[in-house]
């Protein structure tokens, strides 16, 4: 049951970070502020998974699991907070540059490879049940913007997707 909590506090940040999308493609930008907060929800599982759980792992392993989920979550942290801010063009539109330019999607790859690590470092099967279920809310979030929200929200989102894929790098 404790593990359902886990899932269901995370997933309650995606939820959160879709009713963002709507509310900024709707115009509401002050519900939209508050909503922002579900990004950072998404994350918070994160710490009482780390904070009560160990890894079984040789400490050198633990070590390289560690440095690759660090590497993965300041990728994800740059992609999806600091790099559309500090290099757009202007406030509220598209972004194709940097990061960008390797799928529509970078945050997804680099939280799913951190998923991924953080399963390995664990290796419990309950918590890699959780990851994959925040992979899949984190795909079904970038589902929903890719194909609704985005093409609303950016005019020339249809000529970025022919030129750009849409998770797997080529």
């Amino acid at each position: 049951m404790e593990f359902f909590k886990l899932f269901l506090l995370g997933a309650s940040g995606y939820l959160l970070a879709a009713l963002y999308d709507v509310a900024l493609l709707k115009g509401y930008y002050r519900i939209s502020r508050l909503l922002y907060f579900g990004f950072f929800v998404t994350a918070l599982p994160f710490l009482f998974l780390f904070s009560r759980f160990e890894s079984p792992h040789h400490p050198t392993f633990k070590v390289l699991l560690l440095l690759i989920m660090a590497a993965n979550a300041t990728l994800l942290i740059y992609s999806v907070l600091v790099e559309i801010p500090l290099k757009s063009s202007k406030s509220g539109s598209l972004y194709t540059g940097g990061t960008y330019t390797i799928c529509r999607h970078p945050g997804f790859l680099w939280f799913s490879f951190f998923n991924v690590s953080a399963s390995l470092f664990f290796w419990y099967t309950p918590i890699t049940l959780v990851l994959a279920g925040y992979t899949l809310c984190n795909f079904a979030l970038v589902t929903l913007e890719d194909r609704v929200l985005f093409p609303k929200m950016f005019p020339q989102y249809g000529e970025y997707k022919k030129t750009t894929p849409f998770l797997i790098p080529r």
